[in-house]
């Protein structure tokens, strides 16, 4: 007789449970992983980028502190030195420089009517307030005169003085009539 013996135990039904979800928990820790490995090859060349970012920085910094070491050599040589304070000089002069002749002009142009111009101007230097001469030419009389009246209107100029004056003929004709004038300018200062 034989006898056959069945030493195994009965599955349980967690047992059952078990085997029957292994497969899709398999599955899915494999997606997982593959994920995981996805993220990590982008992060890995992510860092790979930034790092050749980071060297290619470096190298331009260090090659801009030798271009600026040798332009601090160069400009330390005796002769640049003597130009550069040759250049502080004259941007000291040009600091202190208290008096402009095309704002003197501007000026003046402005207090011309249209049938005026301006024909002489002539500035003495070394006054505290320079008299300034002027010579005009206009097309009538009450052109020169606006001039003259707009002149001592100014807050730019003083003691206006009429210094020679030429009309036109009478019977000659239309012409230009001229006047020479002085006033002390009194805003800009002589150097």
């Amino acid at each position: 007789m034989k006898l056959t013996l069945n030493l195994s135990t009965a599955p349980s039904p967690h047992e059952r449970y078990a085997l029957a979800w292994a497969v899709p928990t398999a599955v899915i820790a494999l997606a997982g992983l593959v994920l995981l490995s996805l993220l990590a090859v982008r992060n890995f060349r992510e860092y790979r980028r930034v790092h050749r970012w980071v060297l290619e920085t470096e190298q331009t910094e260090a090659r801009l502190r030798r271009q600026e070491m040798t332009l601090r050599r160069e400009f330390e040589r005796p002769e640049l030195q003597q130009v550069y304070r040759q250049v502080h000089f004259v941007n000291s002069l040009i600091g202190q420089k208290q008096f402009s002749l095309t704002e003197l002009t501007e000026k003046v142009s402005k207090l011309l009517p249209g049938e005026v111009r301006l024909t002489g101007l002539a500035l003495p230097r070394g006054e505290k307030d320079p008299v300034v001469r002027f010579t005009v030419a206009g097309n009538s009389e009450e052109a020169v005169e606006t001039f003259l009246s707009n002149l001592e209107d100014s807050a730019d100029f003083a003691e206006v003085a009429i210094l020679n004056q030429g009309f036109a003929q009478e019977g000659a004709g239309q012409g230009p009539v001229t006047i020479a004038c002085a006033a002390r300018y009194v805003t800009g200062r002589a150097p």
